[in-house]
Order: structure tokens, then sequence, then C-alpha cells
């Protein structure tokens, strides 16, 4: 399965995450928190966080003990979540854990690892992806353009930090908490 796009849903406390076949047409769309969509969104970017995030920190450990990520598999969808196992290699022996598909999907993405659907989900809840009601751009085709004002940038830095706070990395949050201030300082000189 590829990712074909992450959007937010229209509550707005959701993201939808939508993976299509590699070779097919059907899809799956899941919906998944903020946080974890915004993680998703960072690896695909390839942006490098200042300090390690939950994801990263458990990505170094597994590294740090030769364990790696062979592929996610999103195997069930019950009682309104999806399920997905994470299949780790250490030393020629799997291991296969139970784990939330955007914490895999995270964790797929770091690894770079393939991830999967069974026959069986994608039969019971996909869809073809004609069914869907706009058509998907795919993720490589779109362009960020990132505007450096120095609203823009407190504004982008405030909201780093607000993940930093939900992600209990309090090294990181208070190094963009001082930068933040510096820029303000910088803003009500000029």
């Amino acid at each position: 399965m590829n990712i074909e796009k992450v959007v937010e849903a229209s509550n707005g406390n959701l993201y939808e995450i939508y993976l299509k076949e590699e070779e097919g047409e059907r899809m799956l769309n899941i919906a998944i928190g903020e946080q974890e969509a915004k993680r998703i969104l960072v690896l695909m970017d390839g942006v490098q966080m200042p300090r390690p995030l939950t994801h990263d920190l458990f990505f170094n450990v597994l590294n740090g003990y030769n364990i790696a990520i062979e592929e996610v598999v999103i195997t069930s969808f019950y009682e309104g979540a999806y399920v997905a196992n994470i299949v780790c290699v250490c030393d020629g022996e799997k291991k296969i854990f139970d784990a939330r598909s955007s914490d895999a999907i995270n964790m797929a993405l770091k690894f770079k690892s393939p991830i999967f659907a069974s026959e069986e989900i994608l039969r019971v809840v996909g869809f073809h992806s004609s069914e869907m009601e706009v058509e998907l751009m795919p993720y490589n085709d779109i362009k960020i353009i990132i505007e450096t004002s120095d609203d823009l940038r407190i504004e982008g830095l405030e909201k780093l930090l607000a993940i930093a706070v939900v992600q209990e990395d309090y090294d990181a949050a208070a190094e963009l908490r001082d930068e933040i201030e510096r820029l303000k300082k910088t803003k009500d000189k000029e």
C-alpha cells in the first residue's frame, strides 16, 4: 500500500490517511489523530526535527539493538478501528507486535518498510479509487512554498512547540520557546 493523501477530516480533530494498492485500484481510508498525521507528513517531507520525537526515539532504540521493522500489515477492522501488526526481525528471528495503524504507518515510514493490507480488510472496508468524490493528487506532485516572514516563522515554531509539548519533548520545547521569544523581540524592535 502507498500513501496517496493525508487530509484534515471535516470534524477538525482527526485526519484521514488514504492508502492505495501499489498495483491496483483498491483503497483504504483511516482516521488518525492530528499528531500522528503531522508526524507522517514530517516523515514524508523528510524534515529533520531538532530533537527526537517519540517515533524517532523508538526507531533509535530498535536500531541500537539491531532490530528492524520488516513490514507493517493492516490486518482487520474491529469496532471502528483498524488493527495493524508490526513485523520485527532481530538476528533472523521474527516477532509480531500489535499496534495502532497510525503508529505502525509512522514506523514503516521511519524504517522505509512496506505497508500491506490483508485481502480480507480490502474486501470488507476497502473501496475502489473511482469511488472517491474528488480525484486524489499524488503526494509527490504537491509543491510546498514556505514564506519566511517573522509572523509565519513564529506561527510555525508555535505549532512545533505544541507538538513537542504533546510528545513530552521538553528539551525541544525549551529551544523552540527561546527561538519564538527571540523572534518576537526582534520583531518588536522593528
